[in-house]
């Protein structure tokens, strides 16, 4: 398996019935080209990461009594009996999720190291979950990109992998950026399918017979993982 990805900016779903169209012809041109598969994956977000506030609330709360002493002089009231110690971290917690996990201030939270990880799980995921894997020769190949997390990825199976370099990959990647940051998603799905199916034709020519393997479709998942296909 080889993957590729990058940041692609801020970006919501920009992609319309029309646009949807035009992504499948796209799809069932490039693969008469190639015995290669070349699915489309494209997801609001990968994760939703509630987690994140969780976790920083916790720390917050467990942090709560050793800040008390700080206010002693101010506030008399700071230095409280051991009970309430435990009343204070368990307020802590509660309000400070509440707080955290609205999205905006959810999102800013989460690392963006953290949103990579995600989304690179979530496009390996994926690869498995539309079987992408399990095409006769192994020629399956993934585009993948995550809105929430700006992240964009081809990932390419194993006799692929073989053949083709992971720089070629990246020159596709890299062409794709710049339109997906012009919220240009159809155009730079569309410029991804051909150059990918280009790519593909030089080592796997179409043969005889040409099956297809994975139904020609651009796969939109939405926040809560259902697919919209």
């Amino acid at each position: 398996m080889v993957a590729e990805r990058r940041g692609v900016g801020d970006m919501v779903l920009n992609i319309d019935a029309s646009d949807r169209e035009r992504v499948v012809s796209t799809i069932r041109e490039a693969e008469r080209k190639t015995s290669g598969e070349i699915v489309v994956v494209v997801a609001t977000q990968s994760d939703d990461y509630i987690h994140v506030p969780l976790h920083v609330a916790a720390g917050i709360a467990l942090a709560a009594p050793l800040a008390l002493p700080l206010f002693a002089p101010l506030f008399p009231w700071a230095t409280v009996p051991l009970p309430w110690l435990f009343f204070i971290q368990l307020a802590s917690f509660i309000v400070f999720s509440i707080i955290l996990s609205a999205p905006p201030i959810r999102y800013a939270l989460t690392p963006k190291r953290l949103m990579r990880k995600y989304a690179h799980r979530y496009a390996a995921t994926q690869f498995l979950v539309i079987n992408t894997h399990a095409t006769g020769g192994r020629t399956g190949v993934l585009i993948f990109v995550s809105l929430r997390e700006r992240y964009c990825e081809i990932v390419a199976d194993t006799a692929i992998a073989l053949k083709v370099k992971d720089s070629a990959w990246q020159s596709i990647i890299d062409e794709m950026l710049p339109m997906l940051r012009r919220k240009q998603q159809a155009e730079a799905l569309i410029h991804g399918i051909r150059r990918c199916s280009d790519l593909l034709a030089e080592h796997f020519p179409p043969g005889m017979p040409n099956p297809n393997e994975i139904p020609d479709n651009l796969f939109i998942i939405d926040a809560e993982g259902r697919s919209k296909s």
